[in-house]
């Protein structure tokens, strides 16, 4: 008897619903660990490139400063990056400053895939004698 229940079970093929469930639920918790961790993530990665792209504003406003001893007449026209996400923005600095430049995230309706919501910015005060005050905020 027991072995025609055994050979009738072996002759089965296939998981049971019990096994199926129990997989989901382990895919389930491993993404609800990895989840969080890979959004973290991505976020730094777009703090990152706003980041980066104020420092290169940065260097090229001091490196007038450097040359001609003031902040006028620069203008970060056709050199301000673009990003999509990221809103770059200067004020224009006279004498010997404080020159500030921002970033501000685009927000999640510009760009799909973008894990900020709009309300982050950073943001660089360069002073003259060279002095970087890096600020940044909603994060």
């Amino acid at each position: 008897m027991l072995e025609r229940i055994w050979k009738a079970r072996k002759d089965q093929r296939g998981f049971t619903l019990i096994e199926l469930i129990m997989v989901l639920v382990i895919l389930g918790i491993l993404l609800a660990l990895a989840l969080p961790a890979y959004l973290g993530t991505r976020k730094k990665a777009f703090i990152a490139e706003a980041d980066q792209n104020l420092q290169e504003m940065r260097t090229q406003l001091w490196l007038h400063f450097v040359e001609k001893g003031t902040f006028d007449d620069y203008d970060f026209q056709g050199t301000v990056p673009t990003s999509p996400n990221w809103v770059y923005s200067y004020e224009t600095c006279t004498g010997t400053g404080p020159c500030t430049m921002r970033a501000t995230a685009a927000g999640a309706d510009n760009l799909a895939n973008n894990p900020l919501d709009g309300d982050e910015f950073v943001q660089v005060v360069l002073s003259s004698d060279g002095t970087a005050t890096v600020t940044s905020g909603g994060f």
